[in-house]
């Protein structure tokens, strides 16, 4: 009778044909070679001679690192540099796996062995997506994915994310908004499962081993994310080639939904007291344990911003509630209407972001002059419309209202000035300082305002000051 030994996990079989499958690894019958008389005395006297060897080193100390035994492979782990960057790593890993799939057995059968895989078939000359780009599919790395996930997760493990990243349609990512201005202790979790992330939870990458970095060129100063807004979304797996590289919008609109939704996110934090967001790089991960993982690709756009600032606020769950009402009342909007509200913020934001007063104070009267005064398309008594829609806006009480009308009529003047005069307080340096330190006063007015608009919406003017007289 014919003996036959898998390559894989040398399972021997006995028998005329070998079997469908080994029934050890499950292998298919391609990795069995029929084993010769002299074969088996060979692997036999080999064994002897290996035990022989194992008991005569037991009680000696060997420098030779220990290879990492998982499942029925025995593949080597790399030799990783506790300090080399993601990029030297994710070089060396490749270096390493690719180096095996040449000289070692083991991982030359597993190549055979999904290069025979009717569902690794139907990859060839497709695109394989992973967000904003797409790479085209390659056998060799998607072996070298599960040599690493093998090592990283156990056999078992990886070989259930591979069938499911073979069988799957469409296979998850994360759409990442990195964020400046923003600071976290933890992960807060918005609604519809939007998070912001601090940097050091978010997926290894080179944006997150860059802004956690301490070290800077003299040249470079630049603020750094400190956070990212998140959304896990399902993509699409595969595209023709033949097409452009981006992702099919119609077969991925949550992809592009959640894209806008997390840049809203941002601008929203900005009605938040004191605090100043706005987004830096929009990028997407695949998820570690999905193919092609860290052998796959990755792209990031940064939006232009012509003021960074160096502010940083630190967020806690304390934010959440009103935050995600602020998000549901602004989704309930016209569009115009949140066109509207974004510019108004994106120009607080900026108020909140300079260093030079005067800019400061321009930047908010803009942005209060948009929200206030919209409809008044004749111009008339600007001044005066500005402060008593204000102040009844927002005011409860006659005192509350008294205040908020005498502040809206300081940032009226001062904006003024700046914008006709191009200087503030006529150069008087102590009134200058005056204006400084009631600044975040006035920035929080406008952001109590702003808040009114988006949760109650844009009043009829006329009649809610004529009602309330």
């Amino acid at each position: 009778m014919k003996r036959w030994k898998c390559s894989i996990c040398d399972y021997v079989h006995e028998g005329n044909n070998p079997p469908g499958e080994c029934p050890h690894c499950e292998s298919i019958a391609e990795v069995f070679s029929e084993q010769s008389n002299k074969e088996e005395h060979r692997a036999e006297h080999k064994q002897l001679e290996n035990k022989e060897v194992k008991q005569s080193t037991s009680n000696k100390k060997t420098s030779r690192k220990k290879i990492t035994k998982i499942g029925h492979f025995d593949i080597p782990k790399p030799a990783l540099l506790k300090f080399a960057s993601f990029r030297d790593k994710k070089s060396s890993l490749y270096d390493h796996y690719s180096l095996l799939l040449k000289h070692d057995a083991v991982c030359t059968q597993v190549l055979a062995m999904l290069s025979a895989d009717a569902r690794v078939q139907a990859l060839d000359g497709m695109l394989i997506n992973s967000g904003g780009v797409a790479i085209r599919f390659n056998l060799e790395t998607l072996v070298m994915w599960l040599l690493w996930a093998i090592n990283e997760y156990g056999q078992d493990e990886a070989n259930k994310y591979l069938n499911a990243f073979l069988d799957a349609e469409k296979v998850p990512v994360v759409n990442a908004l990195w964020i400046l201005g923003i600071e976290v202790d933890k992960t807060l979790v918005l609604n519809h499962n939007y998070q912001i992330v601090p940097a050091e939870e978010m997926l290894d990458s080179e944006e997150k081993e860059l802004y956690l970095s301490q070290v800077r060129a003299i040249s470079d100063r630049m603020p750094r994310p400190k956070a990212a807004i998140i959304y896990t979304c399902n993509i699409t797996k595969t595209k023709d080639s033949s097409n452009n590289f981006a992702l099919d919008r119609a077969a991925n609109k949550e992809y592009y939904d959640s894209s806008r939704h997390l840049e809203k996110i941002a601008l929203l934090l900005n009605i938040l007291e004191g605090v100043t967001c706005i987004p830096y790089l929009s990028t997407s991960y695949s998820m570690p344990n999905m193919p092609l993982g860290i052998f796959g690709s990755s792209w990031g756009g940064i939006p232009h911003h012509d003021i960074f600032g160096n502010r940083s606020s630190r967020l806690s769950e304390t934010i959440l509630k009103d935050i995600n009402d602020v998000i549901d009342a602004f989704n309930k909007l016209q569009s115009n209407d949140q066109a509207k509200i974004g510019r108004i913020l994106s120009r607080l934001s900026q108020a909140k972001r300079r260093e030079q007063i005067e800019d400061k104070i321009l930047d908010l009267g803009i942005a209060l002059e948009m929200a206030l005064l919209e409809d008044n398309k004749n111009n008339d008594q600007l001044s005066l419309s500005f402060r008593l829609r204000g102040c009844w806006l927002i005011g409860e009480e006659r005192e509350e209202r008294q205040i908020v009308y005498r502040q809206l009529k300081e940032i009226y003047n001062y904006r003024s000035q700046v914008a006709h005069s191009g200087v503030l307080c006529k150069n008087i340096t102590e009134r200058i300082n005056v204006v400084s330190e009631k600044f975040p006063e006035y920035s929080s007015l406008a952001e109590k305002i702003i808040h009114k608009l988006i949760i109650n919406g844009c009043p009829d003017w006329t009649k809610l000051i004529l009602d309330s007289i």
